[in-house]
């Protein structure tokens, strides 16, 4: 249920990088900055429409997923054992259209072109891999926690069953994934420094991502209409 980057060619897909990480954090803003409790539900609403434009079911369903439990946890304290469902509404609302703006940004965002656009903009090599490699630690641990699970199976692994049963499929799941881990950092930190990213200079990117006009004109509008909300906001 976990996503990654999710190739394709949806709305989102073909937009520079930056646009989709700065909706991201538009919606935060937003999410704490509109009237409540109406403009969280509003900005979810916003946000799935922008979802299946883009061609993205998928991250509706795991949002909803993922802030189900929150959701539960909040009715049960404001509406069972308090009285404040507005409350439970608001905070709730909030929850879901940040899962929802960072998952989406998660998804269409891909490493490589984050990289090459951090490039062109003057960014050291070192703080985009960074990065980028932030939005792959995710997708990249869930393949492999997948293949030791498998591996493991196939040695006999009993996963399923009793409450201790499962505890103790813990450790040899666990293990495997942490050194498998480990590995793999000190493996790039290898081939980093064999590549110089370290070294002072401006790097140029092979294929940076077209930012055209359009695309900027609605970063600005991401950046500008958020504030100017928390503002309108704060001075009525």
């Amino acid at each position: 249920m976990i996503l990654g980057y999710n190739p394709g060619n949806g709305l989102l897909h073909r937009a520079h990088p930056f646009t989709s990480l700065v909706l991201a954090l538009a919606v935060v803003i937003l999410a704490f900055g509109l009237p409540t409790p109406t403009g969280p539900l509003f900005l979810i609403g916003a946000l799935a429409a922008l979802a299946l434009a883009a061609r993205l079911p998928r991250v509706l369903v795991t949002a909803f997923v993922f802030a189900l439990p929150f959701w539960v946890f909040l009715v049960l304290l404001h509406v069972v054992f308090g009285d404040a469902p507005t409350r439970a509404v608001t905070v709730g609302g909030q929850i879901t259209a940040i899962l929802l703006g960072f998952l989406l940004a998660l998804v269409s965002v891909h490493p490589a072109r984050l990289v090459d656009a951090l490039l062109q903009r003057g960014i050291s090599f070192s703080a985009a891999y960074l990065m980028a490699a932030t939005l792959q630690s995710v997708p990249r641990l869930r393949d492999q926690a997948r293949a030791i699970l498998d591996a493991q199976r196939c040695r006999g692994l009993v996963v399923r069953g009793s409450p201790w049963r499962r505890v103790r499929a813990v450790v040899p799941l666990a293990i495997p994934l942490v050194l498998g881990a480990l590995a793999e950092v000190d493996e790039r930190a290898i081939a980093l420094d064999a590549r110089a990213a370290t070294s002072p200079g401006r790097r140029t990117p092979l294929d940076p991502p077209i930012d055209s006009t359009a695309q900027r004109v609605v970063r600005w509008g991401l950046v500008v209409g958020p504030i100017a909300v928390v503002v309108t906001r704060l001075v009525s």
